[in-house]
This record gives structure tokens, C-alpha cells and sequence, in this order.
């Protein structure tokens, strides 16, 4: 068992925040807690979050606080198991802590064959990103839905945020771009912090104010399955199922797929 001291009072502050919010959006039923009749304290109490985690009240209470402490992979792991995180706050409870597995940013390269030729074959608009949020490949149907494609070196977030036909075409701008905001902020901090990636939500944030906010939102959203409604002149409003599919042999590419209906 390894322990580290929290030693930047920013990290610190960050994780004993989000640790706060992890535990007051619990719910003691679920964690078999009999919340009592009385219970006037949001989600799960510090002592029943210390008992879960196995360690004393006092140890908690000044980690929650942000205090200069150590903190092991143990107690992570039994913080993790007991407030029953799911993956995507797993994941960012341990880049916070500083100990998540740091995968390498992978260079830009070539989309395999198979993966090009199976896009182009569907109907439905769809494309291919890597964990920059660059979009390697696409097929005529995406470009149809998002005529920013066909530009030179095309990038799902500056297509979002920096294209004002895409705000045009989008039901309800502001909810999609927050939670894609929020998507890329937990691949910059799940998958090795990489330069480039900071850079583009960096350019975001200069771009669009109300993004500042969002880098310090508490809700956690990793990329995957959704919903959206977007505008197209030839068929009108549609709403779309994506569907976010990753290619075994290079997990770093994602292959998004728009299903109308």
C-alpha cells in the first residue's frame, strides 16, 4: 500500500470538494443506512462515510477539509467501493488524488481501413475521434450534418463551441456544449493530462466565458451514449441516438454513429 502526501493545497481543495459531493449525493438506503426519522444531514454523514472507509471520524473529517495528509491507494480503493462510484467518478476521484493510470496520449495517425470503409458504407452520419477530440475520418452523411467537417483538420470541440452555424443547428446550445465540456475535461484528466488537449479546452474557455464555470462543475460525464436534437434544412428538426463504439485494437479511437428516431 502506497501513501502520498496531498501536498498542493489546489489539489487538495479539489478532491476534498468533489469527496464532499460524492457523499452528499449518496443515499443511505442504498448503502443499507437506516436514515432515521430525524436525519437532517444531506446524503450519507462524515462518521458513516469514515466507518465505510474504514477509518476514524477525526482522519476524515481533515481529509474532507482539505488538510495536509496522507492518503493511500487503500483507502481510495474502500472510499471507492463504499460510496459505490461509478466508473467515470472512480476515474476522477483518482486523477484528483494524482494516481490515475496515465495513458499515453497517442499520436496522430492513419484510421485503420476496416474503420473507414465500414463508416462509409452507413446511412447515418458517422465519424471517427481520437482522445484529442480531432475527427480523423468521416462519412458523407456527417459532412452533411456538419459542414465544418470538410475543413482543414476538423475538431469536435471547436465545432461545438467555435462554429456559429453548429450553435444554430443545436436544441438547446448551452445543456450540449456543458456536457461536452465536461466529456473532454474528464478525458484531459483521466488520460495523462496531455498538452494538446488542455490547450483546446484553454481556447474554450478564452472563447466562451461560461465555460470557466463548467471546468469546476462537480457533475462528472465520461463520453458515451446520448441523445441531441439538430437542425438539418433538407429534413428539419431531428432527434439523434449517438451511439460511441471503441475500437478494440486502439482504444484511444472512438467511432460515433447518429441513429435518427
Amino acid at each position: 500500500m502506497t501513501a502520498e502526501r496531498l501536498a498542493r493545497p489546489a489539489a487538495r481543495n479539489e478532491l476534498s470538494e468533489f469527496v464532499r459531493y460524492c457523499r452528499e449525493k449518496a443515499s443511505p438506503e442504498e448503502l443499507g443506512i437506516n436514515p432515521g426519522p430525524r436525519r437532517r444531514t444531506k446524503g450519507l454523514r462524515r462518521e458513516e462515510v469514515a466507518t465505510l472507509a474504514g477509518v476514524g471520524i477525526t482522519w476524515y473529517t481533515w481529509f474532507e477539509q482539505g488538510r495536509d495528509i496522507q492518503v493511500s491507494d487503500d483507502f481510495l480503493s474502500r472510499l471507492v467501493r463504499g460510496l459505490r462510484l461509478d466508473r467515470a467518478e472512480q476515474e476522477h476521484l483518482y486523477a484528483l488524488a494524482g494516481r490515475s493510470p496515465r495513458r499515453s496520449q497517442m499520436p496522430v495517425s492513419e484510421v485503420p481501413p476496416g474503420l473507414s470503409i465500414m463508416i462509409n458504407a452507413l446511412p447515418d452520419p458517422a465519424y471517427i475521434l481520437d482522445r484529442r477530440w480531432d475527427v480523423l475520418a468521416f462519412n458523407h452523411a456527417a459532412a452533411e450534418l456538419f459542414p465544418t467537417f470538410n475543413e482543414e483538420n476538423p475538431n469536435i470541440l471547436r465545432v461545438v463551441f467555435l462554429s456559429d452555424s453548429y450553435r444554430k443547428s443545436v436544441r438547446d446550445w448551452q445543456s450540449t456544449a456543458r456536457l461536452m465540456f465536461l466529456k473532454a475535461r474528464h478525458d484531459y484528466l483521466t488520460g495523462g493530462a496531455g498538452p494538446i488537449l488542455r490547450r483546446l479546452l484553454d481556447e474554450v474557455v478564452d472563447a466562451v466565458p461560461i465555460a470557466r464555470s463548467w471546468w469546476g462543475d462537480p457533475e462528472i460525464v465520461r463520453i458515451g451514449d446520448t441523445r441531441k436534437e439538430l437542425y438539418l434544412a433538407r429534413t428539419g428538426w431531428t432527434t439523434y441516438q449517438l451511439s460511441v463504439l471503441v475500437y478494440e485494437d486502439r482504444p484511444e479511437i472512438r467511432i460515433i454513429v447518429y441513429s435518427a428516431g
